[in-house]
């Protein structure tokens, strides 16, 4: 029997205000211990301040790249340099206060985390739900609630929202007023979600708070609001954190998690081998008000390697894509025959390396992602991704073979992008439900295997999967080769159920290869069934395909892709060129 580490022993008690001292001393004490070891966290809530968590500098993808205000994060539960640990923490939850990574596994392997429950003491997003709307004879009002984490007070005809009050300091983690700087809206009777602006502070003459969590709003207009019932749901945009994060790690499982609740970019795996996700449930807690559980992305796995597995999790309410897998293009710069010199493009995205001894990348064709040579990487310096002074130096990677003479001139031209092939993982996702989703469900680019199946889509507001790469906007990379979707059900779809949309002129030669779409259950309120561009083959079988008014679906394709249809109602085919 592995050996059990207990975090009473090391000061923790039920009720404690403060849980990260204890948590501390009992990750040590595990990290020290030999063989597999386990650590229980038994019922009860675990609070983790800024003050007293973990602080590193970390750069994280499609975070806030190399800002220096954020470059230094504040880690809740910080499992470092772990080998052999399962926590184990049913009806554990952790309640995290002000903006913090609520937990982390840095420079581990073979870690798992059972039943924790994560949550934010004053969510980051503040759902605001018209309870009542009409006018009368001063002009038009609404009556609006929040859910009772989130305070406010009046600043004359403006709302101030504000978190907790430090412990330390006294002083609050964060004020926003009104709107805030983003929002999307929630209609929780037909479970769709869409961005949106938010026009409940627009035009005010007055406002009264009825009680702690209920606001009334009167207008100088006398139009008549028609949005009763729906849920406004307002943020910042600085992504500062991840919610979580897998960083330089193998073999990590996550089970039977409730995720109640992640501020900044959710669940961030980069640079890591061999993920699973099993049993994870993404959703707000009912019956308070709440409808978002995320402040952005839930997962987002870059650079990853091995296998990506998601089964049996359910993704309700995030502020963008539930899943995202993809690499990196990095920019070519500077190249010589036997170096290249690359640079990060995105702003979200820079400051840690994305190469290592022993890697195959790929050069490609900035305009057309079209692969130019393949290559071994012999030595890799740049970012170290884990500190300030080397988060703005460019990357260098010294290479086993000198670059052909014509690749050599396309790089010298300032035209070609580079992506890490061996860090690109095989994913299955299986058995989860997508529901209240204002993106994608699924954004998937890697070149290996990737099968989505037994999977539940609700009213996603975009396409429900997407397949993309681009070496100009968000530099996601790279090709898919054999993507599977097989047995899925996908309702209420109104912006098709597959979206294939690689960053380069349509026309072009294919950028991506095969996608298999077999025995799925689509029930369309538009004909759109899938939008194809930049891919060689879509092969469909044994599908039902069903559209409300009772029209045939259509495909638009690009005229050098080809659909391979076998069964009932063939698709209307709309060629792009």
């Amino acid at each position: 029997m592995p050996a059990l580490f207990d975090v009473r022993d090391h000061g923790w008690q039920p009720g404690a205000d403060d849980a990260g001292a204890a948590l501390r001393a009992a990750i040590d004490a595990a990290r020290s211990a030999p063989g597999h070891v386990r650590l229980l966290l038994p019922p009860g809530d675990f609070h983790v301040w800024p003050e007293t968590s973990i602080h590193r500098e970390l750069f994280v993808s499609n975070t806030v790249g190399i800002d220096p205000r954020f470059a230094e994060k504040s880690i809740g539960m910080l499992l470092d340099g772990v080998e052999g640990l399962t926590v184990e923490a049913e009806g554990a939850r952790l309640v995290v206060h002000g903006r913090q990574t609520a937990l982390a596994v840095v420079d581990g392997r073979g870690v798992a985390v059972e039943g924790l429950e994560v949550d934010w003491a004053v969510p980051t997003v503040i759902d605001v739900t018209v309870a009542d709307a009409g006018v009368d004879a001063h002009g038009a009002w609404r009556i609006v609630t929040v859910p009772p984490q989130n305070g406010f007070d009046l600043d004359g005809t403006d709302v101030v929202w504000r978190s907790e009050r430090s412990p330390f300091s006294g002083e609050r983690y964060w004020r926003g007023r009104n709107a805030l700087a983003y929002s999307q809206v929630c209609d929780p009777a037909s479970g769709r979600v869409r961005r949106a602006s938010c026009p409940l502070f627009d035009g005010v003459a007055a406002l009264e708070r009825m009680d702690a969590r209920t606001l009334r709003i009167s207008y100088a207009t006398a139009s008549p609001p028609a949005d009763r019932g729906l849920v406004y749901q307002l943020r910042e945009t600085d992504r500062d954190h991840p919610g979580m994060l897998v960083l330089d790690s193998a073999d990590v499982a996550l089970r039977r998690l409730r995720i109640d609740y992640l501020h900044g970019f959710g669940l961030v795996a980069q640079n890591s081998a061999d993920l699973t996700l099993d049993g994870v449930v993404f959703r707000a807690p009912a019956g308070d008000g709440r409808v978002t559980a995320g402040f952005a992305d839930f997962v987002q796995c870059s650079g990853m390697r091995g296998h990506v597995e998601i089964r049996d999790c359910e993704f309700d309410g995030p502020h963008d894509d539930p899943i995202n897998v993809h690499g990196t293009y990095l920019a070519v710069t500077a190249a010589e025959p036997h170096a290249l010199t690359l640079e990060y493009r995105h702003d979200e995205t820079a400051g840690f390396g994305s190469f290592g001894e022993g890697d195959r990348i790929e050069l490609v064709d900035r305009r057309t992602l079209q692969p130019l040579h393949t290559t071994t990487v012999r030595r890799a310096t740049g970012p170290s991704g884990r500190d300030r002074a080397t988060a703005a130096l460019p990357t260098r990677v010294d290479i086993a073979d000198p670059l052909p003479p014509e690749v050599l001139a396309a790089a010298l031209a300032g035209g070609l992008a580079v992506e890490n092939v061996t860090r690109t993982p095989e994913v299955t996702i299986s058995g989860c439900t997508f529901r209240r989703v204002p993106t994608r469900a699924i954004l998937v680019t890697t070149r290996r295997p990737v099968r989505i199946e037994r999977c539940r889509f609700e009213g996603i507001a975009m396409p429900c999967i997407q397949i993309a790469a681009d070496a100009s906007d968000w530099w996601e990379s790279g090709p898919v080769t054999d993507v599977a979707i097989v047995g899925n059900t996908f309702r209420d779809v109104t912006a098709g159920v597959l979206q294939v949309a690689p960053g380069v002129l349509a026309g072009g030669p294919p950028v991506h290869g095969t996608v298999t779409f077999a025995g799925n259950d689509v029930e369309l309120a538009g004909p759109l069934l899938a939008e194809l561009r930049g891919l060689r083959a879509f092969a469909a079988r044994g599908n039902r395909v069903h559209v409300a008014g009772g029209e045939r679906p259509a495909i638009q394709v690009d005229a050098g892709g080809r659909v391979d249809w076998d069964g009932p109602g063939p698709p209307v085919l709309v060629l792009r060129r």
